[in-house]
């Protein structure tokens, strides 16, 4: 009877599309075969080190890190209970399957490309403009499992006005804009594992790379520059105003530089770049030209003439495909995400493969992102599929020298999205169901909805790169704050639609929610940066380190309030669940630690501290969430 309800659970209730119809490189089948492979390597690691290949951990474990991995939180009562309660030789297949198409991969995997791509709800160019369109991209992409070298791609190669449907790509460049040479070096690192921040100003003493191979990349993607920004600049001139600026006018035109301007990308890339003032090196003369040249897997170059704007493109190509770097560095990341640590250290610096204890593993792994697609969540189902995945530490491997990429996970504290969303898993009975982030197409002039159902960000942005003189872009602006100022006077069905607009502005999730679809970072003071959430200024800036402010978190700040003190709370429906003292006891486990009690804490609880009361089980609660087995990933 358990069997068959967990069945339904996994498979009848509406959460994943079967395997099956996929294609057959991708199918339930071809997936644990590839598994198979790369337990193969592993187990060829043992062998050389003369070690017994390490055990798996027990379900309990298995549970709980497959959660925590596949979709950033750790399972319900509901959900733990269906997988403990069962003996089934496939169940663990069965629910690695259930995770990566449940909604909470989308949600985790959402938090760890933004973190990697350092997107963040408003760009930072004084005004704060919406990026909405940029992360409405990401999102979209993911859900929609966008394989990884056309997600990179359509960054890199990215142009046109941001608002447009599907083209919120150009958010990658308008993230940085003003530092494209920083922001070349960031695409470096993060697609390629090279580091070129140093070789921005002098050849790099600690690689290979001179300060001529930076700019003969550069030159790829330089040329970037607002659409119709020209005629903007020269509209303001001719007012030629001191007080424009803060005149109703003056905001509308100061608005739509803001919103609609710097939300845009001209062009396609010059492929040609200018030398600095203070090049200092015998290959090249301060102010010369030089085209665009790569250096290494298959090398392209542009010309040093301005070429015809499609340098991006070339530059996409190169860096997608083909290239061996970009395969290995993402191979290394999704090893890392899955199994806790890279194959190489650090997780985004290239290497060969020869330089891995197992080279064949990694020559292996390559091959097969690229036959997978770029499938990413297909490549970590392999690896989620694998024996290595399961295995528990083995000290005595450590002390041969088989590095913790092989060798179980490391014990190391959740991320700070993990926190939290384990901790609204702890309240909310359906965590991956509760309200989704909503972007939308309104237009927002000083915070409220404005022309609803008359005219789109999209078809605003149109027509205004579309102006061709200074006095047709200002008619333009006046007749745009004429429909501004009208725009609070609409009733009846616009009205309607303005209350619509209203409830889907883009912004901070009400209530409670997964991080993903929260305020992206989070404010300072919310507990997901007291748990270390990156700010999304640099590359890798989150922390796992502990702090006093966690402390009190669990004391007395969100644990308490969200949890504890929550009688709504659904680990409470463990109450509910068992019938017996010692039933309820085990279900509160369950929906906590993921796992029973042991023998010595049941008889030390119905002992010391159960005795019926609401008050006795609150206490308990309070006592498994401050503990490290709930704040670490085992």
């Amino acid at each position: 009877m358990m069997k068959s309800k967990l069945l339904c659970t996994l498979l009848l209730g509406g959460l994943m599309s079967p395997l099956a119809a996929q294609s057959d490189k991708k199918s339930p089948a071809a997936l644990k075969k590839a598994a198979y492979n790369v337990d193969k390597f592993v187990a060829e690691i043992f062998k050389r080190k003369k070690l017994p290949v390490p055990k798996v951990v027990d379900d309990p474990t298995f549970l709980r890190r497959s959660f925590l991995i596949g979709a950033g939180r750790i399972p319900t009562l509901k959900e733990a209970s269906n997988f403990l309660e069962i003996d089934d030789p496939n169940k663990r297949e069965m629910m690695t399957t259930y995770l990566l198409q449940s909604d909470g991969y989308r949600s985790h995997m959402q938090n760890y490309i933004m973190d990697l791509l350092r997107a963040k709800e408003r760009f930072d160019n004084g005004q704060g403009s919406d990026a909405s369109p940029y992360m409405r991209f990401i999102t979209e992409s993911i859900q929609n499992n966008m394989p990884w070298d056309e997600f990179a791609h359509k960054l890199v190669s990215a142009k046109g006005i941001a608002w447009e449907k599907g083209n919120g790509a150009v958010g990658y460049y308008i993230r940085d804009k003003g530092m494209p040479l920083d922001n070349m070096s960031l695409t470096m690192h993060i697609f390629t594992g090279e580091r070129l921040e140093c070789a921005q100003c002098h050849d790099s003493p600690t690689n290979k790379w001179e300060r001529m191979d930076f700019y003969e990349l550069a030159a790829f993607t330089n040329g970037q520059g607002e659409m119709n920004s020209r005629i903007w600049r020269e509209t303001v001139n001719y007012v030629n105003d001191e007080d424009f600026r803060r005149s109703p006018l003056g905001n509308v035109m100061y608005w739509m530089r803001d919103n609609i301007h710097y939300n845009t990308l001209g062009g396609g890339g010059d492929g040609r770049i200018k030398l600095p003032s203070d090049y200092q090196y015998k290959d090249g003369d301060p102010g010369e030209w030089v085209g665009g040249k790569t250096h290494f897997a298959k090398k392209i170059r542009s010309s040093d003439r301005k070429n015809s704007g499609k340098s991006r493109d070339a530059f996409s190509d190169w860096l997608t495909k083909d290239n061996p770097n970009f395969d290995y560095v993402i191979v290394n990341r999704m090893w890392q995400r899955v199994m806790g640590s890279p194959i190489t250290a650090p997780v985004d610096e290239y290497k060969v493969p020869e330089k891995s204890l197992s080279p064949g593993l990694v020559r292996y792994l390559m091959r097969l992102m690229v036959d997978l697609d770029y499938d990413l969540k297909a490549f970590q189902n392999v690896l989620l599929l694998t024996k290595t995945f399961q295995f528990s530490a083995n000290p005595q491997a450590f002390e041969a020298g088989v590095p913790q990429a092989f060798n179980g996970r490391q014990v190391e504290r959740m991320s700070a999205e993990q926190v939290w969303d384990s901790l609204v898993t702890l309240v909310a009975e359906g965590p991956d169901k509760l309200a989704k982030r909503k972007y939308s197409d309104h237009i927002y002039y000083k915070g409220k909805p404005v022309m609803v159902g008359e005219k789109t960000m999209a078809e605003l942005s149109r027509e205004v790169m579309a102006l061709k003189t200074p006095q047709e872009y200002r008619a333009y602006a006046e007749n745009l704050l004429d429909k501004f100022n009208s725009g609070s006077k609409s009733s009846g069905k616009g009205t309607e639609m303005m209350m619509m607009a209203q409830k889907s502005r883009p912004g901070p999730a009400r209530g409670i929610a997964r991080a993903s679809e929260l305020s992206s970072p989070a404010p300072s003071n919310h507990l997901l940066r007291e748990y270390g959430q990156s700010d999304r200024q640099l590359v890798g800036n989150e922390t796992r380190e502990a702090n006093m402010a966690q402390v009190l978190e669990v004391m007395n700040g969100h644990v308490e309030k969200m949890v504890v003190s929550n009688r709504g709370a659904a680990v409470y429906n463990a109450l509910e669940a068992g019938t017996t003292d010692a039933d309820k006891v085990r279900y509160i486990y369950y929906a906590i630690l993921s796992r029973p009690p042991t023998d010595d804490e049941m008889n030390m609880l119905m002992r010391d501290v159960i005795d019926g009361s609401r008050d006795s089980y609150q206490n308990l609660v309070s006592a498994l969430v401050a503990t490290h087995e709930f704040i670490f990933v085992q």
